[in-house]
């Protein structure tokens, strides 16, 4: 079996989960014996692939895809919508049917436009795939789709025993929040929770030199919010190996590899009250906090830090790569028995 992971995402432009996805996918899975690659355009030796895995939706490279022989796989991101108020919902759905009416050769760039030309689409969670269905009902099948969740690397845990940190110069109980520095992260509004309800709140994440980011710096006070930055894979295993939990307020995700993570250091979980925040498996310490009320969301905070510490098992059900990895494979078999 030959698999191609192709995605039109630049790492060096937009870096964050997408990357890690398929780094992880590519290293975990070629450990089992499958030879996986990443798309490379120029290179015709990889035509005798089996599949091609999508991790961006591309109508026109699925359909020769297809022609070719080849099975695809999608690697669906929903985040965006699923989280959506329901009146957005029912706007969205009525503005992709008016795209639907234009001429294909407007239209084909919507990204709906592959899934006829997808053999597996896989969601992270089942809020994903409902209000995928729900756009989508003609386009999708039930035994054309499969749930497979993001994961963690245990590999990059406790490798941080050469470190102290007290050269942070953290309090001894705070909260980390992981995240790129963005709107869609709510980062400032988290600081400006921090510092309204006296939580001191480390911050990790890369981040783009714009407005957003600025705003952000100014709320930095190394008091009750802090900010080391991009840190190496060692001092982040440090920072969140001390933390007593995890909070990050999102707008919308689909999984978040960092909650992922931060499960797997048995830390309880503060997340938005949005429904990619409902969608991790069998949870038990998962709270869930209301950011659009400034009021509440600051109390929350405070409590949740109050309660905050380190639990005896993850906050809810994770897996490995190497565990998700064997559930890729198995669809990727399926798909190749049809």
């Amino acid at each position: 079996m030959k698999v191609l992971i192709y995605d039109h995402t630049c790492a060096y432009l937009t870096p964050g989960g997408k990357t890690t996805h398929a780094l992880k996918l590519q290293q975990e899975i070629s450990k089992l014996g499958v030879d996986i690659q990443f798309a490379r355009w120029w290179d015709q030796s990889q035509e005798d692939a089996d599949i091609i895995h999508f991790l961006s939706a591309d109508a026109d490279m699925a359909k020769t895809a297809k022609q070719k022989g080849m099975k695809t796989f999608f690697s669906m991101i929903f985040d965006f919508e699923s989280n959506k108020s329901e009146r957005a919902k029912r706007y969205q759905r009525i503005k992709n049917r008016f795209i639907d009416k234009l001429p294909y050769s407007v239209s084909k760039s919507a990204y709906w436009k592959a899934l006829p030309y997808m053999d597996m689409v896989q969601f992270m969670h089942i809020y994903d795939k409902s209000n995928a269905f729900a756009y989508f009902p003609r386009l999708l099948r039930e035994d054309k789709t499969v749930l497979i969740p993001h994961a963690y690397d245990p590999a990059e845990m406790n490798i941080s025993s050469h470190l102290d940190i007290k050269e942070m110069k953290f309090p001894d109980k705070y909260l980390v929040s992981v995240a790129n520095i963005s709107p869609r992260k709510q980062t400032l509004k988290l600081a400006q929770y921090a510092k309204a309800s006296q939580v001191p709140v480390v911050f990790m994440g890369s981040h783009r030199d714009d407005l957003y980011y600025k705003q952000f710096m100014q709320e930095v006070d190394n008091k009750y919010v802090y900010y080391p930055g991009y840190v190496s894979k060692t001092w982040r295993d440090c920072i969140e190996s001390h933390a007593s939990g995890f909070v990050l307020l999102s707008l919308g995700e689909s999984g978040c590899i960092a909650v992922y993570e931060a499960a797997a250091y048995h830390m309880p979980l503060l997340l938005s009250n949005k429904p990619w925040a409902w969608g991790y498996e069998h949870p038990t310490d998962i709270f869930f906090c209301d950011q659009q009320d400034s009021n509440a969301a600051i109390g929350q905070l405070r409590q949740f830090y109050e309660k905050a510490g380190k639990l005896e098992r993850p906050p809810f059900q994770i897996h490995t790569w190497a565990e998700v990895a064997k559930k890729y494979i198995d669809c990727y078999e399926s798909i190749l028995r049809r």
